[in-house]
């Protein structure tokens, strides 16, 4: 197992943690879409010095080739929409209850693996997708 993957990964879920319990609050006098917009212009110039002094980053995308530019906006496209659609479920239901629901991320990520890059889930990850949809329904129903 690669221990600095492993700690960042939980350092993710943390920091997921801290950004959904704000993004509530947040969301109280805010419209989705308007955290969206201000989300992403803060997140572009916070990274932009980053990319700026990061050698090659901006000329490595440029000349990745057309499939990968593709990949990438579509990548894009569909971070944002995630977001917007976790804003409103946040603001919708409340932070807990819709972390709960999009924590079935992980079971999607291994579906549209296998339908689009053929990769070879085993039997674990259909397991453990189960158990989170599981999980979250008796979060769901009985809390």
């Amino acid at each position: 197992m690669e221990y600095a993957g492993f700690f960042y990964a939980i350092g993710a879920a943390i920091t997921w943690g801290l950004i959904y319990t704000i993004d509530q609050k947040i969301l109280t006098t805010m419209s989705p879409m308007t955290l969206l917009f201000f989300n992403s212009i803060i997140t572009a110039i916070l990274l932009l010095p980053f990319v700026f002094f990061d050698n090659g980053s901006i000329k490595d995308v440029l000349h990745s080739g057309k499939t990968n530019l593709l990949l990438l906006f579509l990548a894009i496209a569909l971070a944002a929409l995630a977001n917007l659609f976790i804003f409103v479920a946040i603001k919708a239901l409340d932070a807990p209850t819709a972390s709960i629901i999009e924590i079935a991320y992980p079971f999607f990520v291994v579906l549209f693996s296998y339908i689009f890059f053929h990769s070879s889930p085993n039997v674990y990850f259909f397991i453990g997708g189960t158990l989170i949809f599981i999980g979250s329904i008796i979060v769901i129903k009985f809390a």
